[in-house]
């Protein structure tokens, strides 16, 4: 499948216009059946997503900001609504074209790192770059995040924040359109968080990578190009940050 070819990005026209949309929502919906109740995680979402920018989704646990994530990667269907990425509708077509768009064009980061135990910081990464069409080395991904020098390392060598920097190269080392983090911060101290941040804004600096990073920490904020809040299973803000602040003067 070549979804390139197929697919074109959405490019707008005109003087001031929008940077190319990469991902657009249409009246999203999402409702979990729990049998006899029906429980609403997300209502009338619009909203679109753009080429290279750096956004973070913020809100409380329960504001349905994990579940547009799984949406927009892929892993989760609307009930209801449509969900276009570049340009054509994401979840009209088979399961297996889900799994191609995922193989081709998400990296992902999880709060919990999931790496194997048994497998080198390089061996982990490249357990993705062997199955990929154009990826970079192991080595390359892992000097991104600073960690070339730990590639003969296992897991259990590695520091939590040194643990998820290697995700995070397995997650960047197929070279994805884009990158969707799920609190990639929520099990490190401060000091370690910001380790981790300032890597993927490198990431999203030196790569274009359009990033997204969902989170309940109102101080990440600052180091975005856009915030979108939720709460209660809808956007109830965005704006975009005028004064960005580099990963060294956050403070939570």
């Amino acid at each position: 499948m070549n979804r390139r070819s197929k697919h074109p990005t959405i490019r707008s026209k005109g003087k001031g216009s929008l940077p190319e949309s990469v991902f657009e929502t249409k009246n999203i919906e999402k409702i979990y059946d729990m049998g006899q109740i029906k429980v609403p995680a997300l209502t009338n979402i619009n909203v679109r997503f753009y080429k290279s920018q750096f956004t973070i989704l913020l809100g409380p646990s329960g504001s349905g900001k994990s579940t547009l994530l799984n949406i927009l990667g892929g892993l989760d269907s609307p009930s209801s609504g449509e969900i276009y990425f570049n340009g054509s509708s994401l979840h009209a077509g088979p399961e297996d074209d889900l799994t191609e768009f995922r193989r081709r064009y998400v990296g992902f980061v999880f709060q919990f790192y999931n790496l194997i135990p048994s497998l080198t910081a390089e061996e982990n990464v490249k357990l993705v770059t062997d199955i990929s069409e154009n990826p970079m080395s192991p080595l390359e991904a892992l000097e991104m995040v600073g960690l070339k020098e730990r590639k003969d390392h296992f897991p259990s060598q590695l520091s939590g924040g040194e643990q998820q920097r290697v995700a995070i190269a397995r997650a960047i080392a197929k070279r994805p359109e884009i990158l969707l983090c799920d609190e990639p911060t929520g099990a490190l101290d401060f000091k370690t968080g910001k380790i981790v941040l300032d890597a993927l804004s490198k990431i999203n600096q030196e790569l274009g990578t359009t990033t997204i990073i969902i989170t309940h920490n109102v101080g990440i904020a600052a180091i975005a190009d856009r915030v979108i809040e939720m709460k209660d299973g809808q956007i109830v803000s965005d704006r975009s940050n005028q004064k960005k602040k580099t990963t060294e003067n956050i403070h939570w």
